[in-house]
């Protein structure tokens, strides 16, 4: 299989399963079916363990492109999801530097992507300045329900698609990995 039809695969899986967690999640944080900070939803039992698995599959595929930048951040995301959000600030500080990454790692070569990347960037502003309005403005309720939230979805969505574009067309999701037999069979021929 193309690693860029993997990843298609699993952004559309991660966009499915955010809406799921954040429509289960929200009605205990909101009384209500209503858009919540993501990572509410995803460090909440059971989506905090898919998420890290989630974020596993993405750092094994991140490693056939010989990315560092994009495999630390990954991993970034994965340690973000294995500390409490509601505890410490280490969960945002890793979620801001992996995107970081991401974004530094995924710059544009051409047209399309470049418009995906500064959408991606605008989508950044949106939802960074939402984020410190509610945390420095509201309080209770209206701070951890909101339509604004809509922007954090798309961002964090749309910086993992932008992968898709530095992923190699010809490129496979594969591995290198040698049977015992095939060892056998290349000792023999030589």
């Amino acid at each position: 299989m193309l690693l860029q039809t993997a990843w298609l695969c699993g952004w559309t899986t991660l966009v499915i399963f955010n809406i799921v967690a954040v429509w289960d999640i929200s009605l205990e944080t909101c009384q209500c079916r209503y858009p919540i900070l993501l990572s509410r939803a995803l460090t909440t039992d059971p989506y905090r363990g898919i998420t890290l698995g989630y974020c596993l599959l993405s750092i094994a595929a991140t490693l056939q492109l010989n990315s560092s930048v994009l495999s630390a951040a990954f991993f970034g995301f994965f340690s973000a999801f294995l500390v409490s959000m509601f505890e410490t600030s280490a969960h945002n500080a890793l979620i801001f530097v992996s995107a970081a990454l991401v974004m530094w790692e995924c710059r544009p070569q051409h047209f399309l992507w470049t418009i995906h990347w500064w959408v991606t960037v605008v989508g950044a502003l949106i939802c960074v300045t939402w984020l410190g309005y509610s945390h420095f403005e509201l309080t209770g309720q209206d701070s951890r329900c909101s339509w604004w939230y809509l922007s954090e979805y798309l961002l964090f969505w749309s910086m993992y698609l932008l992968v898709y574009w530095k992923i190699p067309p010809e490129a496979e999701l594969q591995d290198k990995v040698v049977s015992d037999r095939e060892n056998r069979a290349k000792k023999i021929i030589f």
